[in-house]
């Protein structure tokens, strides 16, 4: 059976990125599209299956105290809010 064919726009710039990437690498673009989509589904189906996740623990009730959370990790943290000297 025949790979479905999937077909969109894309900026120039990201296609000539795309084409050094495949003249340095020595692979063509499909490689690098199907390698880069696989990456961000992989990335993008973990994310959704955490919060999946989440939702049917604290649904279940199994939830922590926020001032479990705060004991725990707030003294690493002085203000969250606060983004000075962060990277």
């Amino acid at each position: 059976m025949a790979a479905p064919v999937l077909s969109f726009r894309i900026d120039d710039d990201i296609v000539a990125q795309l084409d050094r990437l495949a003249a340095a690498t020595d692979r063509d673009r499909l490689y690098h599209i199907k390698r880069a989509l696989t990456r961000y589904l992989e990335a993008e189906s973990w994310h959704v299956a955490a919060i999946a996740e989440g939702i049917e623990d604290a649904d279940a009730g199994k939830l922590t105290d926020l001032e479990a959370v705060q004991a725990k990790w707030g003294s690493s943290v002085k203000d969250p809010t606060d983004r000075k000297g962060r990277k």
